[in-house]
């Protein structure tokens, strides 16, 4: 699929529409008078085929991004009733036929959902744009199971676009013809964290090793055992309330998911419906944060829908945490009295609002870099565990930390970049 300023283009999606009052088409909709029409929708590229976890980043992710795998397209009528809504499951690279009649005004067309216009389907109701404006979508397939399957996947994210249809005039051989253009947006923004550095300012010998090897290498100061979201907005309407905005969500309605259970150290009131996912954490493994000169590159992405208006932190603005294993005082079995090891966690947050980093928008992805250069020393030669923190319910915020971030709208928002000294 060709990738433009907001990623997709489907002939821009071109939907043409020609009617004839002799046309043996049988019309859509729902009992309307008007002479029948078809609407012929346009796809220009094949897509790609892919499979998706959070861990790692594609290089090829923005063209898997834009894979249309399926539609569903509504149209209504100039009281904004559906008088057609068909599923698609296998859109042709030319034309898609659709029968409807000549009062159609307007076209949706929502991407890569399945066909939700079943029976029990959240689209099988839908009778009017309104409706259809009113439907909610959750990034959780089954939100009570932990391990349950996310939504949108590196080939499968949710998109969405309406627009008007041009009047109907007669293209000079009896047959009259109107055209209409939407362009689809994606529904999510993505979060992707390119690399985490150590060592880049005063202090350059802080020693990383990998989690599996922390424990055993007694000269080692710190180790990442996982890296996960939290507050990430897990709900969205497939169209914004406002032709051509981006409110897709309003504050009361939004439900949340993150990386790890709502308990120590995350206290206090969980936000609204939280519901823990794998999908929003990465742990340590053999080949997870494995570091080559002092980076840590691609460690991974995630998907999850817009959470704006989250000035205050207590509005549950999306998080970012990296967590840390410090050596904060080294085993000295020579010393009188013998020394004890102890090993401490601590936390290194990026919020996305909050006073923190630009809030998450629909159809933006966010570039992350993290740069650790604090000293994670034992306390006895300067160390401070990096200049993370034990609480990572609020943004890090200290001079040693170096946050990066990069939105745009896949459309990429500019780099963010966060440090740590």
């Amino acid at each position: 699929m060709k990738v433009k300023s907001l990623l997709l283009s489907m002939c821009a999606i071109a939907a043409l529409a020609s009617c004839s009052q002799s046309d043996d088409e049988i019309p859509g909709g729902t009992g309307s008078d008007a002479p029948e029409a078809k609407v012929i929708l346009k796809l220009e590229g094949s897509g790609v085929q892919a499979n998706s976890r959070a861990a790692g980043i594609p290089g090829d992710l923005t063209e898997k991004n834009g894979k249309v795998n399926d539609l569903t397209v509504f149209i209504f009528n100039q009281s904004g009733l559906v008088i057609t809504k068909q599923y698609i499951g296998t859109p042709d690279a030319g034309a898609n036929s659709i029968s409807t009649t000549t009062d159609a005004k307007k076209v949706a067309v929502v991407a890569n959902t399945g066909d939700m216009t079943t029976s029990g389907g959240a689209f099988a109701n839908v009778a009017s744009e309104d409706a259809l404006k009113a439907v909610l979508s959750d990034m959780l397939v089954t939100p009570d199971t932990p391990s349950g399957d996310v939504t949108h996947k590196d080939d499968n994210l949710y998109m969405s676009g309406i627009n008007d249809l041009s009047a109907f005039s007669d293209d000079g051989n009896g047959t009259q013809k109107a055209t209409a253009t939407v362009q689809l947006h994606f529904l999510s923004a993505r979060i992707q964290l390119t690399e985490i550095t150590f060592n880049g300012k005063t202090i350059t010998d802080n020693k990383y090793v990998p989690s599996g090897e922390f424990d055993a290498t007694a000269d080692a100061n710190f180790t990442i055992t996982r890296v996960y979201l939290m507050n990430a907005q897990r709900v969205t309407h497939f169209l914004p309330a406002t032709d051509g905005g981006t409110n897709y969500i309003t504050q009361d309605l939004k439900q949340y998911t993150g990386g790890v259970a709502w308990s120590d150290p995350w206290t206090g009131t969980p936000p609204n419906q939280f519901k823990p996912n794998d999908e929003y954490t990465i742990e340590a493994a053999p080949d997870k944060f494995t570091a080559a000169a002092n980076k840590i590159s691609d460690i991974g992405h995630w998907y999850t829908f817009a959470n704006d208006g989250v000035s205050d932190i207590t509005n549950h603005p999306t998080a970012l945490v990296v967590e840390v294993k410090w050596r904060k005082v080294k085993a000295d079995a020579a010393a009188s009295p013998a020394v004890p090891e102890e090993v401490q966690t601590m936390y290194f947050a990026t919020y996305f609002g909050g006073g923190d980093q630009a809030e998450l928008e629909a159809g933006k992805a966010y570039k992350v870099k993290l740069a650790l250069n604090g000293n994670f020393k034992p306390t006895n030669q300067g160390g401070s565990g990096g200049g993370g923190t034990e609480d990572p319910s609020k943004p890090t915020v200290n001079s040693s930390v170096e946050v990066t971030v990069t939105p745009a709208e896949w459309s990429l928002v500019p780099e963010i970049s966060k440090e740590w000294i």
